[in-house]
């Protein structure tokens, strides 16, 4: 037996020809005292045979494998080594997602955040919004790449990054196809604090359904994307669907404080009987107008109508509209065709007057609405200077007012809070008997916080006034105030 020198195929004596080449089979001739030899040698050649055996030569497929093998290697490491380059590395993720946000490539920006985010899933609207608050924010853009370009420089170096933006960071998230390392781009996101003055207040954050807050606590709602975001919320009662919106910039991973005030959606009721009867669209509340302060939240399209009934005689019909504040409801015909908005009438058993009117007793309404203006000033006073005793003169001392005024006024002094009274209207003073008065106001605020932020606020107010009881005109005290909602 021996092998085919042309491709190292195994051959037996009976071969002429190679069977898996074809190749001649080439033989050397022995003579007798070799065969001789050979005999004597059986051993030795019988263990070089065996070894012959055991050491197979590599054919040609053989070798196209290995070689295929180590090219197919070559090249896997080459591409394992430019993708990890190119377009795994913490400076390539950075650069490609700041180049996303500069080209408002909207589906690019969202697959990058969504990608780095545990919190939330943002959208093609909040997406958008995010790209436009970058773009109109430069000075968010650039400490944005700034805080990535240092994260990626930490990370390829190995050590913590010591200057993250506030806004964003590049993080190390596991592996990618578990061989690459897998760099995120975190955005922080943000979240509002969201209160109403009304229950079941449901709310929408850039058309989404997000939750229903109620008059009692804030909610905490989100997350979202830093930018500008609008805010909307709903009521439903009985006297339809009414919508209150706006717009929020929320950044710097901070929560956004959003308060839902519903008194621009609400209108005072008054009427010459105070025993008339309160229609709404036609339908009977069964309530006496005496018995009303107010009445809202309402739409203001002209959806809700108004009227009184008497007996068998009722008033015109006033059509809720926006920028109504009073509505008088009276009978007398010479009010009645004037029965708008921001038009009060004195009642027949209570005097209601505007501000510098007399009412009957002979005490003017004017020093009744001095006494509040005197009292809010001093209440800004006191709060802005740490010293509730500036407003205790003016506060009934049994009242529910006094308790709550000294703890509001304790609770803004720690918190580093003050008050600017923009403006005050005394919108009307009604008086309730021969020593106590209700007075309707108007108020609106600049508040600042303790972080340097600003808020504007308006709230209407009733506040009930007693007369002291030594006599003496003009002088009164605050027994209650009730914020409208």
């Amino acid at each position: 037996m021996g092998y085919c020198k042309e491709c190292g195929h195994q051959l037996t004596n009976e071969h002429q020809f190679c069977p898996e080449c074809g190749h001649p089979v080439e033989r050397k001739e022995t003579s007798s005292q070799g065969a001789q030899s050979q005999r004597y040698a059986e051993p030795a050649s019988s263990s070089a045979e065996e070894r012959r055996e055991s050491v197979k030569p590599p054919n040609k497929k053989t070798k196209v494998v290995a070689i295929s093998v180590i090219a197919a290697a070559a090249i896997l490491g080459g591409a394992y080594y430019g993708i990890d380059k190119t377009m795994m590395a913490p400076k390539a993720v950075l650069e490609q997602f700041i180049a996303s946000v500069k080209g408002n490539d909207v589906d690019k920006v969202k697959q990058y955040v969504n990608d780095g985010q545990i919190q939330l899933e943002a959208n093609d609207e909040q997406t958008k919004s995010f790209i436009t608050y970058l773009h109109e924010n430069p000075d968010v853009m650039k400490s944005i790449s700034e805080g990535l370009a240092a994260d990626s420089r930490a990370l390829e170096a190995g050590v913590p990054s010591e200057d993250h933006s506030s806004y964003a960071k590049l993080e190390q998230d596991g592996k990618k196809w578990g061989i690459f390392d897998h760099y995120t781009v975190q955005v922080n996101p943000v979240y509002a604090k969201v209160q109403s003055t009304e229950d079941a207040t449901v709310v929408y954050i850039d058309g989404q359904k997000a939750g229903t807050v109620s008059s009692d606590s804030s909610k905490k709602l989100g997350p979202f994307l830093p930018g500008t975001h609008t805010l909307k919320g709903e009521v439903q009662n009985d006297y339809g669907k009414v919508e209150n919106e706006q717009e929020i910039e929320a950044a710097n991973g901070e929560d956004v404080n959003v308060e839902f005030d519903w008194s621009d959606h609400a209108v005072y009721i008054s009427s010459d009987y105070d025993d008339a009867t309160l229609f709404v669209n036609g339908k009977d509340t069964k309530t006496e107008i005496g018995d009303i302060d107010y009445l809202g939240p309402l739409p203001m399209d002209g959806s809700v109508k108004l009227y009184a009934k008497r007996g068998e005689k009722k008033t015109e019909e006033v059509s809720i509209k926006k920028g109504m504040e009073d509505v008088a409801l009276n009978f007398d015909e010479e009010n009645t065709t004037e029965a708008t908005a921001k038009a009060s009438a004195p009642s027949k058993n209570q005097e209601t007057t505007d501000k510098g009117s007399e009412v009957n007793s002979g005490v003017s309404t004017s020093e009744v609405s001095s006494f509040i203006e005197q009292y809010m000033y001093a209440t800004i006073s006191s709060i802005n200077s740490g010293d509730f005793s500036i407003a205790e003169p003016y506060i009934d001392s049994n009242g529910p007012k006094y308790k709550e005024q000294k703890d509001y006024t304790a609770y803004l002094i720690k918190k580093g809070i003050t008050e600017d009274l923009l403006s005050f209207n005394v919108n009307r003073v009604t008086k309730i008997d021969d020593s106590m008065y209700k007075v309707y106001t108007t108020e609106e605020y600049d508040i600042s916080y303790g972080d340097g932020s600003v808020k504007y606020k308006k709230f209407n107010s009733i506040h009930k006034v007693k007369e002291l009881s030594d006599g003496s005109l003009g002088v009164y005290q605050l027994i209650s105030s009730t914020e409208v909602k």
